[in-house]
């Protein structure tokens, strides 16, 4: 009788054990699973952002690894290259070794749910070829929509460290490489949102070196949920060697400098698409022609000859300085120059006043970027 009791007992006991260790089985189970989509998670990640970066026309994007960091929700993507599939171009449209997607922290405490991309060591290069197969531009592709897609916050804010963009063309002897490096750009308030700025304007810093030397800045102002673009721009460079701009002058002028430094200065407003504006450069101590170098080539000879007397000659002879302002306006469709204005003010630089190639109000308005520093 006792031994029944006592085998009723265990039996009793054993059940009791087993319900109490359920729970533990289910949750053991339950983290063995989510251990299982936290590590093939990245993976299917990574092959959503390639087929997406591939729907884009003409283009085609691959993504090596993505890496998620839930614990402050962002994930990074890396070594990213979008390469142009039809025609025949030799370097990607974009590419950057890192790009990190993140939930902006700050603005939750304003009420608002955006992110911060920040793209690290990008380089994007635009194409110019003798077809459009053979160009690569790819700024009427829908590359917003695919960021959306790819991040679904409204981006409040981006920045670019140590970038470069190359405009190219390799159908020209030589191939034109005209490069800005070290660039860094910070771009603020994305969302037009009164919660996370004073004002409903967005605003983008960029600086960087014109043809790896000088100095490049540029400050603009815009409504990005505009129907057209509507921006204010205002940019200055300064401190450019001449001689960095031969493959450029030689493929497209047929001259090369000698010696002298460029400044250029540029405003420019757009308002629902229609825009007006000025570009004002001016060369000092500059020289083109110079018998020693152009000689081997008749024609070249003779060219660079005619340029470099008509340029020394219309020029303030007290400043050595050759420059003008040429004011430009109409639409992205239909852009127009004022001929006539320039080459007037190419005589009223070398015989009223000399232009300065640089901004003639509000120079504090362009700051050294720091993609590092968050003010938002």
């Amino acid at each position: 009788m006792r031994r029944c009791i006592s085998a009723r007992r265990f039996a009793k006991m054993k059940r009791k054990l087993h319900i109490y260790r359920l729970p533990f089985y289910i949750g053991l189970f339950l983290l063995i699973v989510l251990i299982i989509i936290r590590a093939l998670l990245p993976f299917w990640v990574r092959d959503y952002v390639n087929r997406k970066l591939s729907e884009v026309p003409e283009y085609r994007g691959h993504v090596a690894a993505v890496t998620l960091h839930l614990w402050r929700g962002a994930y990074q993507i890396h070594h990213v290259e979008i390469v142009k599939t039809s025609g025949h171009v030799p370097v990607p449209f974009f590419s950057a070794p890192l790009i990190d997607l993140s939930v902006q922290w700050r603005a939750l405490f304003d009420g608002a749910f955006v992110g911060n991309i920040d793209f690290i060591e990008p380089q994007m290069n635009f194409v110019n070829g003798p077809s459009k197969q053979n160009s690569q531009v790819g700024v009427d592709k829908p590359w917003p929509q695919k960021i959306k897609q790819l991040f679904p916050l409204k981006i409040n804010r981006f920045t670019v460290r140590n970038g470069e963009v190359h405009y190219r063309d390799f159908s020209k002897s030589p191939n034109v490489d005209v490069t800005f490096d070290r660039m860094q750009m910070v771009a603020t308030n994305l969302t037009n949102s009164k919660k996370l700025s004073k004002t409903m304007v967005a605003e983008l810093q960029m600086e960087g070196r014109p043809l790896r030397t000088g100095d490049f800045r540029a400050r603009i102002a815009l409504d990005p949920y505009a129907e057209k673009p509507s921006f204010t721009l205002r940019s200055e460079v300064s401190d450019l060697p001449l001689v960095k701009l031969n493959e450029f002058a030689k493929a497209y002028a047929g001259v090369t400098f000698e010696a002298g430094t460029l400044r250029l200065a540029t405003e420019m407003t757009s308002n629902d698409g229609r825009f007006k504006g000025y570009v004002e450069p001016v060369f000092d101590h500059m020289a083109i022609f110079n018998p020693a170098h152009d000689s081997d080539n008749p024609i070249d000879f003779v060219w660079q000859g005619i340029v470099g007397g008509l340029t020394r000659m219309i020029r303030n002879q007290p400043k050595d300085r050759f420059g003008t302002k040429a004011p430009f306006t109409g639409s992205f469709d239909n852009p127009k120059a004022a001929v006539m204005t320039t080459i007037f003010n190419v005589f009223r630089n070398a015989f009223i006043q000399a232009f300065t190639g640089t901004l003639k109000e509000n120079k504090e308005d362009l700051p050294k970027v720091d993609p590092e520093k968050k003010n938002d």
